[in-house]
């Protein structure tokens, strides 16, 4: 028996040592308006299936999920809106339906979608006794909902109400009518609270249940606890046993009214949370309720508070009256957080200790020394030297292992003892003073009794524990044993001393008397470092936590914790080792716990911040300490002090609930909403989908974390970071299957939602569209093909019209230079005809050698005028016709052309008419020869044609403006059908018998017609067969010019005779030498001297050899050609006339000639007279000359 007693001790030893309990001190998160609460007054709070958190508010009902509310309030303009915002009663039931009762507004029903409110008022359900609805519970698919003044109500699935309501007999019926509380226990008998007493349904009817101490004492709350029901009173609190019987446990009374039980939730582990008409309680349920200080004021005491949830997971939700929501963790007993509240004498603490089993040190900056019972949580002003140490800025303290108290400051050192009171004081003069003046941040105790201390400077001293003398100082500027920068100093557990700062470790040589660098642990600045055992040092640098081994060749690194695995890169301010070999770093980013995993597996991290209870996690530097017994001391900057329990196990692994919590998705100017219970379709343009996902965890919301997958368009998962939605631009049409999960602050991982999208279309690429648009395709095809061949057909017909435009083009070119070069070719021999006829007319002929001659002369004239006619028809077809614009007088002209054709009619025998309108215009501008060209042809043919009668030529004016020429006749007349062919070329009238009585080519008047239309205008032929013919030509073009105009061109008549000259000496250069005895024979027969020369050589010699009165000079002379000849004579200083003779007919010959320093021009077959005027009009020039 002794020795199982003595086993059951070393196991309650064992037990005692190993949990490092902390003082529980709850410390809850608020929220408030500023984060969306709509008001800090919730009568009710309840959870619903996925884990969203419901409140019922005095403005509304509203849900939280973590991040933020979404608030539901009363509409005017909306039925299904809340009939009021004071909500008063909350239930969700098993179909996860949220039933709510309003001020007055009767019972209100959200279905599982939260598409609106049904509402069941007693309006339109008399069955209700009242509208103020004060308690809801369900059970199975019956709602039952209490009133105010009406009674107990259930509502069936089949939407019947059946009230009960209170009765005078004592047995049956509820007491009161005013129904408090509802609520189910495990046998699914509701038990029913009202203003006069207690009752029960047990399906049948509602009976009264008498309480232990009162009969009509006012029921505030009912609340199943597994078989036993807890009844808060305003007698006190009551408990139904599962044996069926009342126990008041001893503190009933603590909560008889004014401080009556109003709600209570377990946290399953045999604790109650307790909320009164006095506030927050917690109890175990034998132990008496303690009053909670859910927040820094302690505002909370003496509140009323209406309702407590407590989660599944251990987490608890409080209403805080006027100041808003407070959420509990559910490893609120890791960490118990001091500041002022809980005792401590304020400042900034900078100096930590062990302080024996149970306790640590503290030393502030405003000179307070104070001890931390770590058990009950008490806080115990050192007893001694108040004043003296008050007036010192205190940074480090140390109880050594005699129970001394060491206190490190900026003047100095203090060692006192705790019990009585006995102090010793170093300053920075006299014996054993303090070193370099700074103050001392580090003390430590050796092995050895010896304390070593640091200060701020870096200047390191070794004293005696137990007389404090000193026994070495290393002072920070001693060149052989200084040290650099120090971040912190330890004993190994094998006795020696480490230091580790600005280049890295270094460890204690006794023998040299010195630091001594350890060189495998390179140079880089560690931050902090802790001994796990003697083999194996923990250090922090900027890249990361390192592992550092011993082994017979020395120190090896193990392991190294970086960025890379989610440490950030942060100066650390202490580091230690807790039993489980987990390390923790302190930063200004709050606690590390680093779980190393030093087989080479992923380290885990775990972040401890002020949602985890801390009161600030900016730590203090050298704030960190790690007592024997596994419990973790820090201090913050804001002058807090925590003590967090490593023993105690993290909360149990659980799958938080991921949810699709909004749908949205623009369509063109608006945003539509869309249910997430349904397959997700959208529809061609929809935009910026955004997908809302919440984790339903409460312990950290902000350290949530979110990915997403959307297959058939992400690579791979896309990291979220804490935000939960996702905004997708634009999709492309088809479908996707979007993966989504979540983690919490602790690595939880959720399950997967999946939604499936699909995204239609346009209508041009659905099934459909496709199809029509290959039918379309098909038809355009054969469009495309029926146009290709119209195309090929119509170039081909174009190629065919532009090959024969160029057939025909090429023919008319060669048409014009063939009728050219033969224009050229017979005007040279026609010259020797014409001339040589002109010559033998000048000899005595009989009359039958005149008539020969005569006949050669007619027949070469009217040979020259076929050739003049077919050169102009063919510049005519070749677009080569010039006009010339020249100002003219048009009277003379007529007057010219009438005095030339009226000898003509006379020898016919037929009067001539002519006759110029009042108002035709004297000054014209135009072409004078083609127009003079016109009317001799017409006035030709009328005396031609005409046999007996008269030939007119009459001249009017044309409206609006220009001229019209008439050319009239009394001949036979031209019928229809002749005068549509009369215009053709090489066509008569009677064709072949015109053709054979009067000659002719039938050229004239298709030329005239040329002619006209060239000058603007055009020719009109009115005739009937015996009437004569009237030929009138309309010349539009032919504008009048103010008389006031410039001089104008007058038109030369006909070549008249000219008058005779004297006799000249004339230079002929012509090749030819039937043209050269043509011309010469010419000139001579007329008395002047010629001399020939046959070319340009020979001219050139004649011109140095004589002196010539004029010279006449054919163009195409072999070698030095004409032009060539003329520039040559001119050069020379000839100002003789020079005179071209040549058969050219091209219009440019001329324009040439003269540029080439030609006096005159004349155009070969020449005759007598033409020459002689010629001569005549350079009769000045030549007389100078031969003078």
């Amino acid at each position: 028996m002794a020795r199982r007693a003595g086993w059951l001790l070393l196991v309650w030893l064992v037990c005692a040592s190993v949990q490092a309990t902390v003082p529980e001190i709850p410390r809850f998160r608020l929220l408030g308006a500023g984060d969306g609460l709509p008001s800090t007054t919730i009568p009710a709070l309840a959870r619903d299936r996925s884990g969203y958190l419901w409140m019922a508010t005095w403005d509304g009902l509203a849900r939280y999920d973590g991040v933020g509310f979404k608030v539901w309030r009363h509409d005017p303009a909306d039925p299904a809106s809340l009939p009021g915002n004071v909500v008063q009663a909350l239930h969700i039931d098993a179909a996860d339906r949220v039933w709510v009762g309003t001020e007055n507004g009767g019972l209100s029903v959200m279905e599982a979608d939260r598409g609106g409110f049904r509402h069941f008022r007693q309006a339109d359900h008399p069955q209700m006794g009242s509208d103020d609805v004060f308690a809801i519970t369900s059970r199975g698919s019956d709602v039952w909902f209490g009133t105010f003044g009406g009674g107990l109500h259930r509502l069936s699935a089949d939407g019947r109400i059946t009230r009960f309501s209170a009765s005078a007999d004592a047995g049956s019926g509820l007491p009161s009518d005013n129904v408090l509380s509802l609520a189910f226990d495990a046998r699914g008998v509701l038990w029913i609270g009202t203003m006069d007493g207690l009752a029960r349904y047990d399906g049948r009817d509602v009976r009264r249940f008498a309480l232990p101490h009162s009969q009509d004492a006012i029921v505030y709350s009912v609340t199943a606890d597994g078989n036993a029901v807890w009844v808060g009173a305003s007698d006190g609190v009551h408990r139904w046993s599962p044996q069926q019987r009342w126990v008041s446990p001893p503190w009933s009374a603590m909560f008889a009214r004014p401080n009556a039980l109003i709600a209570m939730a377990s946290d399953g582990q045999g604790e109650y949370w307790l909320a009164s008409q006095g506030g927050l309680w917690r109890t175990d349920g034998d132990l008496a309720p303690a009053p909670v200080n859910y927040d820094a004021q302690n505002v909370g005491i003496g509140r009323v508070l209406q309702t407590v949830l407590a989660l599944p997971d251990g987490g608890l939700w409080v209403p805080v009256p006027t100041r808003g929501l407070a959420y509990l963790r559910s490893d609120w007993r890791r960490i118990a957080a001091f500041s002022p509240a809980q005792g401590l004498g304020g400042g900034l603490y900078r100096g930590i200790s062990q302080a024996g089993a149970d306790g640590v040190w503290i030393a502030s900056s405003t000179g307070k020394v104070e001890r931390l019972d770590t058990r009950r949580g008490h806080v115990t002003p050192l007893p001694h030297h108040a004043a003296l140490l008050g007036e010192l800025r205190l940074t480090s303290v140390l109880q050594d292992r005699h129970g001394q108290l060491w206190i490190g400051h900026r003047n100095g050192l203090i060692r006192t003892d705790p019990r009585t009171g006995a102090m010793v004081q170093w300053t920075q003069q006299g014996e054993h003073a303090v070193p370099d003046g700074t103050s001392i941040d580090w003390l430590v105790e050796a092995a050895d009794d010896t304390l070593w201390l640091v200060t701020q400077m870096g200047s390191v001293q070794q004293r005696d524990a137990r007389s404090g003398r000193v026994l070495r100082t290393i002072a920070k500027d001693d060149e052989a044993t200084g040290l650099p920068d120090i971040e912190g100093i330890a004993v190994a557990p094998d006795g020696r001393l480490w230091l580790g700062g600005a280049e890295g470790m270094r460890v204690w040589d006794a023998a040299a008397a010195r630091f001594v660098p350890v060189p495998a642990m390179g140079s880089e600045r560690v931050y902090a470092f802790a001994f796990e055992h003697a083999d194996r040092l923990w250090l922090h640098r900027m890249s990361g936590v390192e592992a550092w081994r011993r082994d017979a060749a020395g120190w090896v690194r193990e392991r190294r914790i970086g960025a890379d695995e989610g440490l950030p890169a942060v100066e650390s301010t202490g580091l230690a080792v807790d039993p489980q070999r987990r390390v923790w770093l302190g930063t200004r980013r709050g606690l590390f716990r680093i779980d190393p995993n030093l087989r080479g597996s992923r380290a885990l991290l775990r972040n401890f911040g002020v949602r985890e209870g801390l009161l600030s996690q900016e730590l203090n530097d050298r704030g960190l300490l790690m007592t024997a017994d596994g419990l973790l001391a820090t201090t913050a900057a804001d002058g807090s002090v925590a003590l967090l329990d490593t023993h105690l196990p993290d909360p149990k692994p659980v799958t938080p609930n991921l949810v699709v919590d909004s749908l949205q998705v623009s369509r063109g100017d608006s945003l539509v909403h869309m249910r997430v219970d349904q397959p997700l379709q959208l529809q061609p343009g929809d935009h910026e989908l955004l997908v809302g996902t919440r984790l339903l965890s409460y312990e950290n919301p902000l350290g949530n974390r979110y990915r997403s997958l959307l297959e058939g368009f992400d690579g791979g998962w896309v990291d979220q970071g804490a935000s939960g939605e996702r905004v997708f631009s634009a999709l492309t049409p088809g479908r996707y299957r979007l993966r989504m999960q979540a983690f919490d602050a602790a690595g939880n991982a959720s399950r997967e939602q999946v939604l499936q999208l699909h995204v239609l279309p346009p209508w041009w690429r659905s099934p459909w569209g496709l199809l029509l648009f290959a039918v379309l395709g098909l038809l355009a095809l054969a469009m495309a093909g029926a146009a290709y061949r119209r195309r090929v057909r119509r170039r081909s017909a174009w190629q065919l019209a532009e090959h024969k435009r160029e057939v025909a083009e090429q023919a008319s070119l060669a048409k014009t230079r063939f009728l050219a070069t033969l224009g050229h070719e017979i005007r040279t021999p026609m010259t020797g005809v014409l001339g040589m006829t002109e010559l033998l007319q000048s000899t005595p002929l009989d009359e039958r050698q005149k008539g020969y001659t005569d006949a050669i002369q007619r027949a070469g004239t009217h040979l020259l005028r076929l050739v003049n006619d077919a050169l102009d028809l063919a510049k005519i077809e070749a677009g080569k016709l010039e006009l010339q614009q020249v100002e003219f007088d048009l009277h003379a002209l007529l007057d010219d052309v009438a005095a030339l054709m009226g000898p003509v009619a006379g020898k016919r025998g037929l009067a001539f008419h002519h006759g110029i309108a009042a108002g035709v215009p004297r000054r014209v501008r135009g072409d004078p020869l083609r127009l003079r060209q016109i009317l001799l042809n017409l006035l030709g043919n009328a005396i031609k044609f005409t046999e007996a009668g008269h030939v007119s030529l009459q001249a009017v004016t044309l409206a609006p403006e220009g001229v019209r020429l008439t050319v009239g006749d009394s001949g036979p007349g031209i019928n229809a059908e002749q005068q549509a062919r009369l215009f053709r070329r090489f066509e008569q009238a009677e064709g072949a018998q015109t053709t054979a009585r009067y000659g002719g080519s039938g050229l004239g008047l298709a030329i005239c017609q040329e002619l006209a239309v060239a000058m603007g205008g055009r020719i009109d032929v009115d005739s009937a067969p015996g009437k004569g013919t009237r030929f009138s030509v309309d010349l539009p073009a032919l504008r009048a010019f103010p008389d006031a105009q410039a001089t104008f061109t007058k038109e030369a008549a006909p070549v008249a005779p000219a008058r005779e000259v004297g006799a000249l000496d004339i230079l002929l250069v012509e090749d030819d030498t039937t043209v050269a005895d043509v011309v010469a024979g010419l000139l001579r027969a007329r008395g002047h001297r010629v001399t020939h020369a046959p070319h340009g050589l020979a001219a050139l010699t004649e011109i140095t050899a004589a002196t010539f009165d004029i010279a006449f000079l054919d163009l195409d002379l072999p070698g030095l050609d004409g032009m060539a000849l003329a520039q040559q004579m001119r050069q020379r200083g000839l100002d003789t006339p020079l005179v071209a003779l040549t058969a050219r007919t091209d219009a440019e010959a001329e324009p040439r000639a003269r540029a080439a320093g030609f006096d005159d021009f004349v155009r070969k077959p020449v005759t007598g007279d033409m020459l002689a005027a010629v001569i005549a009009s350079h009769e000045r020039g030549a007389r100078a000359v031969g003078d």
